[in-house]
């Protein structure tokens, strides 16, 4: 971890001074100090003190979207994917890349379990040339959006045949963000319970009639 002082009219103005010197677009990748927050002159006129912060960064830091388009794009060619970063979004804690591809099928895979093994390989990647703690959303065609309003769709009718039948289903195995999705859809139902059961990637959703589960986790 390397440091860097810099000082400013206000601390806003030293900030962007250490960033600019740093070639810091992004000041999200950094830790900020504010060690001084100035003083000015009388009726504002003039500085009495300049402000002074000091910025935490490590020695290769850079923008994490560009190591992305960097990664993804060699990541790609080494697969013999055709596919291209379309539009690239980077925010505090999160990077959202969404593809193009003529081969947009096979880079979704079944059920979208390619697209999210290409999702947590690059997340691994960045952490570990950047050390960066953003998560990394890939999309290709609306995809995620689409499969969201599926599985809203599905929770939604597995809850009624459950309610109807008076017997709880167990789904197949899902990841983190589709049973997420699945407990908040039916949260707010009454007449059905929601558990996780199982271990890693073989963990799954069981929907039971309300009273017959220890409840929704």
């Amino acid at each position: 971890m390397k440091v860097i002082e810099a000082e400013g009219r206000t601390a806003d103005d030293a900030k962007k001074k250490a960033l600019a010197e740093l070639g810091i677009r992004d000041a999200s990748v950094v830790n900020i100090e504010v060690m001084d927050a100035g003083k000015s002159g009388i009726f504002g006129f003039g500085v009495s003190r300049p402000a002074k912060v000091r910025i935490y960064y490590n020695e290769n830091n850079e923008d994490v979207g560009d190591k992305v388009k960097e990664l993804l794009t060699g990541l790609l060619e080494k697969m013999g994917i055709d596919g291209q970063i379309q539009d690239l979004k980077e925010g505090e804690a999160k990077v959202y890349v969404e593809l193009v591809s003529s081969s947009s099928g096979l880079i979704i895979g079944k059920k979208g379990k390619t697209l999210e093994a290409l999702q947590f390989m690059i997340n691994l990647m960045i952490n570990n040339t950047t050390g960066s703690e953003k998560k990394i959303i890939l999309d290709i065609e609306s995809y995620r959006e689409k499969r969201e309003k599926i599985l809203r769709k599905m929770s939604r009718d597995l809850a009624h045949k459950v309610i109807r039948s008076g017997r709880p289903l167990t789904l197949e195995p899902m990841n983190p963000f589709e049973r997420r999705l699945i407990h908040l859809t039916l949260q707010n139902d009454r007449r059905v319970t929601t558990k996780s059961e199982g271990q890693g990637i073989y963990r799954k959703i069981k929907i039971s009639p309300a009273g017959k589960s220890s409840g929704k986790r």
